[in-house]
């Protein structure tokens, strides 16, 4: 028995992984091996949702099968299991789940741009939306990682392959793919009108990670921001607490600091570390110089103590 949990397109297992397996073993499928999939859905950084109290997707390549793997997850996850009529069914069941939350980001990321231009915040919007019992509480951000950022196009890949063009889910990822561009732009019209000059300029990201309170630097687009204002001519530096320095240096081209300074032109709140949350605004302002720019990307700080959030 072959288990599988990767997040994969619908088919990728038995039309991708089974050939590699008997050409490899020399042992026919369903006859002298079986395959089982049922995909991982651990949320780094997430200490209350882990892997005995997640409901658990499983399936299997005969019903036979299916049952051995089902009863075998049965044995530690306490949440309970889902069984899908067929590996397909589960593969496509982890692809959605992580597209469908690609394309409600991506839907808030288009409204925080439209308010943006409307000179309504964004969050006091959300909030109030939020009200009503069926409102999805999504935030707009950056949206990185080694799952939604990248999933997706599994799916898409898949859709092309049977001569469907997805269109709703490749916008999705244009707007989301998009955002560093974009809020490295507000920035530097922020700093524009207060007559800072962008060429030279220094300029703080607190935070590199894809998400906060965690390590992982897989796919993260802080860096996409660090791009764009490099591009600007300013001289960009990255702090934060979470990640290992060689590491970032080696995966992302960029070597956070190991301290702070308190001479920036601005300061960019990327990730919202609990770290950087207990420093709060007048802490995180007094890292830059009289008149520096702050931008809270995340909305976590209170808006009158910020110049802009997303």
């Amino acid at each position: 028995m072959v288990i599988y949990e990767s997040t994969v397109y619908p088919g990728a297992t038995e039309e991708v992984c089974v050939p590699i397996l008997e050409r490899v073993s020399g042992l026919e499928y369903k006859d002298d091996f079986f395959c089982g999939y049922s995909p991982e859905r651990i949320n780094p950084g997430d200490k209350d949702h882990r892997l005995h109290s997640i409901v658990k997707v499983t399936s299997g390549s005969t019903p036979q099968a299916a049952d051995f793997v089902d009863a075998l997850y049965k044995m530690i996850i306490e949440a309970g299991t889902h069984r899908a009529s067929s590996i397909r069914v589960a593969e496509a069941a982890k692809v959605i789940e992580n597209t469908q939350r690609d394309l409600n980001i991506a839907l808030v990321n288009e409204l925080a741009v439209i308010f943006n231009k409307l000179g309504i915040d964004t969050l006091e919007v959300l909030e109030a939306a939020g009200t009503k019992w069926n409102f999805l509480p999504f935030r707009p951000g950056l949206v990185g990682g080694h799952c939604i950022g990248v999933d997706p196009y599994y799916l898409t890949y898949k859709a092309e392959e049977v001569r469907h063009h997805p269109e709703v889910i490749l916008a999705g990822r244009r707007i989301n793919d998009g955002m560093g561009r974009y809020i490295a732009g507000e920035i530097i019209k922020k700093m524009i009108h207060r007559k800072v000059p962008v060429s030279g300029a220094k300029v703080l990201v607190l935070g590199l990670t894809f998400k906060e309170n965690c390590p992982d630097l897989r796919n993260t687009r802080v860096v996409d921001i660090v791009t764009e204002l490099t591009s600007y001519g300013a001289d960009v530096s990255v702090y934060d607490p979470w990640v290992d320095r060689d590491e970032a240096t080696r995966e992302c081209g960029v070597t956070p600091l190991s301290e702070l300074g308190d001479d920036y032109d601005a300061v960019v709140l990327a990730v919202a570390h609990h770290q950087f949350i207990t420093m709060g605004a007048d802490a995180i302002r007094a890292l830059g110089r009289p008149g520096a720019v702050l931008y809270d990307i995340k909305s976590v700080l209170p808006r009158d103590q910020v110049d802009a959030r997303l």
